[in-house]
């Protein structure tokens, strides 16, 4: 019988385009659907809607309805991702450093 490797499943999920990076916008708290696609410089709005509509299939995402508007939020299992972000950005920051114009934007946008 083959068992398939944890670490294959996880990356069938967060190695998604954008997957990971929706998940660290939503780490700060609820999002509206704009806002999370305004931080994220490159990304379309239809791309945006498919990632969201998946990661909440998967029970990482929630979305919360509030008058007009609509929130998304991550599940506990999406919190749980916590450490898994900071991991790949630790990293990122070691032995990917940014231009100093890549730099500013990332301040600002935070």
């Amino acid at each position: 019988m083959y068992v398939e490797c944890p670490v294959v499943k996880a990356w069938r999920i967060l190695g998604r385009p954008w997957r990971l990076v929706i998940i660290e916008r939503l780490l700060h708290g609820p999002r509206k659907f704009n806002d999370l696609l305004w931080s994220m410089p490159g990304i379309s709005s239809r791309t945006l809607s498919k990632a969201l509509r998946e990661l909440e299939e998967l029970g990482i995402v929630a979305r919360r309805a509030e008058g007009r508007h609509v929130y998304y939020h991550l599940t506990e299992k999406g919190r749980d991702l916590a450490e898994v972000v900071e991991a790949v950005r630790k990293w990122a920051e070691k032995w990917m450093p940014p231009r100093a114009a890549e730099q500013q934007a990332y301040k600002e946008m935070r």
